[in-house]
């Protein structure tokens, strides 16, 4: 007998263990509350996972962002442009400084579990090759430019987080035009 169908896709589930990272972080966030987000039975979790880790591990490798930020770098009329819009993929403009805290702390899982890190050291390679391809379609690849925005978008975060001044995409946007700039072609 093949068991009871799903009622929830597990995009939906990790949709929902998302919203709950965001909202209480990684430490507090018990499968329980996902549960209540996600509106299905704690024990329907830990049949699909096992785990609340196991639960984390399979959200972090669902969250490639990479197709998402092809998307926004090929939406936009002008490369240079769609680098912008594609280092801005993924942040909310309306993201809170706790939302991001919570983010932040679930950053230090995946850095102090090796299986964790080894997940986002392969989308930050995957990420840094996007960029490179974006930069050379743009006509303004540099040795080192690529890894130079991942360093401005990641710096931008952590400054925003502790001045918590305006709105962290405009800052981003603002941050990324000043490097940028120099390789607008002139109209």
């Amino acid at each position: 007998m093949a068991g009871r169908p799903r009622t929830i896709t597990d995009e939906q589930l990790l949709a929902a263990v998302g919203s709950a990272v965001r909202a209480i972080g990684p430490i507090k966030l018990t499968m329980a509350d996902v549960a209540r987000t996600a509106g299905v039975s704690t024990g329907a979790l830990v049949q699909r996972y096992g785990s609340k880790r196991g639960m984390l591990l399979a959200f972090l490798k669902a969250g490639s962002v990479g197709p998402g930020m092809r998307a926004a770098f090929e939406a936009a009329a002008d490369p240079v442009d769609g680098i912008q819009a594609a280092l801005a993929y993924g942040m909310a403009a309306d993201q809170s400084p706790d939302e991001f805290a919570n983010s932040l702390a679930f950053l230090h899982l995946d850095l102090s579990d090796p299986e964790f890190r080894e997940v986002l050291a392969g989308y930050q390679e995957s990420q840094l090759a996007d960029l490179r391809s974006y930069l050379v379609i743009a006509g303004v690849e540099r040795a080192g430019l690529a890894e130079v925005l991942t360093a401005l978008r990641h710096g931008t975060q952590i400054a925003w987080a502790i001045s918590r001044d305006g709105v962290l995409l405009d800052a981003l946007r603002a941050n990324v035009e000043t490097v940028l700039a120099p390789y607008r072609k002139k109209k």
